[in-house]
């Protein structure tokens, strides 16, 4: 029963509730008490003012202080002593019941009463009563002298009768509050539980490969948000689910296109159907498609490495205007054959980085390679860098047709189909700008692709300009 979250939700819910009515009751009913008590105790004090003044103006011993003293007693709810300082009772408004009976007065409260102090305490007066009483004790003050105490008892089960008017309604409106509580948090509590069944069963759907199921909840809460965040989780995997697929068939295809020319020729040069004059030139077909393979396959295991933090940076200082230089030479039959146009504003002055210069050409060739493959002929390729601070931005920049919108956060990803280093000569591994990306993340530095449909695409990435050598050279 106490195996799921929501059942022992509820139960600690619904205990902590119970205890929460059961201190709430007691407290109201401490404070309801405590306030009929205050109150019969007031009224018994003013009671006892009043038959102080009579005492003072009036024999104790006449009709009249008898009769108002049994009236008063009556319109209490009390019983009314008149005692001396010695504690004989003088007056008993119950017919005199206790008149000549004396206490010992060398208690604490009678004592206080008698210093000229009101007094009022419960119980059952030492042993006298054998109900508890309410006892206030006024005392006789004549030119600042106790000339003797008046002693008012109220019994304590009429107030109690009093208070249970208010502690019944009291009582049925916090067990009224509490059934009304403890339903609301059960139905609560179930909707929370088709909630998490509902996401535990879509979950394992989606560890399944399920990538299409959803959770259908709409509601402007976290479970809404949680929801929200595993739909577009499971839509992510499925994003991905589909790039790992495409680039399984891309590197399949890769794999299997040169390896097929090499097998053909091959088998050709064997059984004698290219004749021995041409076999160079079909030779040179089969070493060229072998490097190719070399060049996917070191792809990925550069790439691998890379992502598991397998590569260690070998910092040195170069100067980055004349790497770029170098890395441009590379393209330039490809620049010519495209008829494209290539703007270098770089400056002629030397400066330095601090990087790993194999690394850093390894992404100015992926980078420029991917911009020449993009582009048709007649665009426009301009290279271009420029200091910021501490840092130098390289910026690749392009006029080709452009990335969707939609596909720029995906762009450094190798399962991502709409991947610009595939180009339009479809020759590339897709793997060009995952290795940008992974190369610049290891150095410590960040890369950015601002591109528009139809308009062309811009990289920028940085490096750390050398601080131990001049800027300039």
């Amino acid at each position: 029963m106490f195996k799921s979250f929501v059942s022992k939700f509820f139960t600690l819910y619904a205990a902590l509730t119970l205890l929460t009515f059961i201190c709430l009751t007691s407290f109201i009913t401490y404070v309801i008490n405590g306030y009929f008590i205050s109150d019969k105790s007031d009224k018994l004090i003013e009671s006892g003012r009043i038959i102080n003044e009579m005492y003072l103006l009036e024999d104790i011993n006449s009709s009249y202080f008898r009769t108002a003293i049994n009236s008063m007693s009556r319109a209490y709810g009390s019983r009314i002593w008149i005692v001396t300082n010695n504690g004989t009772i003088l007056m008993d408004s119950e017919s005199n019941k206790l008149s000549g009976i004396t206490f010992d007065t060398q208690r604490p409260n009678i004592q206080k009463a008698i210093e000229g102090h009101h007094v009022t305490f419960t119980g059952n007066f030492y042993g006298l009563f054998r109900e508890r009483m309410i006892t206030v004790i006024v005392p006789i003050r004549y030119n600042n002298e106790t000339m003797g105490l008046i002693f008012l008892h109220a019994y304590y089960p009429s107030i109690t009768n009093a208070t249970n008017p208010f502690f019944r309604v009291t009582l049925i409106s916090l067990l009224f509050s509490l059934v009304v509580s403890i339903m609301l948090m059960y139905l609560f509590s179930r909707r929370i539980t088709k909630i998490f069944q509902q996401m535990n069963k879509t979950a394992k759907s989606i560890a399944n490969g399920n990538f299409e199921s959803r959770i259908m909840i709409h509601s402007n809460d976290e479970f809404g948000e949680l929801a929200t965040n595993l739909n577009y989780m499971a839509a992510e995997l499925g994003k991905l689910e589909e790039m790992r697929r495409g680039f399984i068939a891309n590197i399949s295809h890769d794999f299997r296109s040169p390896l097929t020319s090499i097998k053909g020729f091959v088998q050709a040069i064997l059984d004698g159907t290219i004749p021995p004059e041409n076999q160079d030139k079909y030779l040179n077909i089969v070493l060229n498609e072998s490097n190719r393979l070399t060049s996917l396959t070191n792809d990925i295991l550069l790439l691998a490495k890379l992502e598991n933090n397998g590569i260690t940076i070998n910092r040195t200082s170069f100067d980055i205007h004349n790497l770029i230089r170098e890395v441009i030479i590379q393209f330039e039959q490809k620049i010519i054959d495209k008829k494209m146009e290539i703007t270098i504003l770089i400056d002629e002055k030397a400066v330095f980085v601090d990087a790993d210069r194999q690394k850093i050409q390894r992404v100015l060739y992926n980078m420029i390679d991917n911009a020449v493959k993009f582009c048709g002929k007649g665009d426009r390729l301009t290279i271009e860098t420029t200091k910021y601070k501490e840092k130098i931005n390289i910026s690749i920049k392009d006029t080709g047709p452009g990335i969707k919108e939609e596909d720029i956060k995906y762009i450094f990803n190798r399962f991502h189909k709409a991947d610009r280093s595939r180009g339009k000569d479809k020759k590339g591994t897709g793997l060009g700008l995952s290795i940008v990306k992974e190369i610049i993340n290891a150095h410590g530095e960040t890369i950015n692709v601002n591109s528009q449909l139809n308009k062309g695409t811009e990289f920028v990435f940085t490096l750390t300009l050398d601080k131990g050598n001049k800027m300039y050279r």
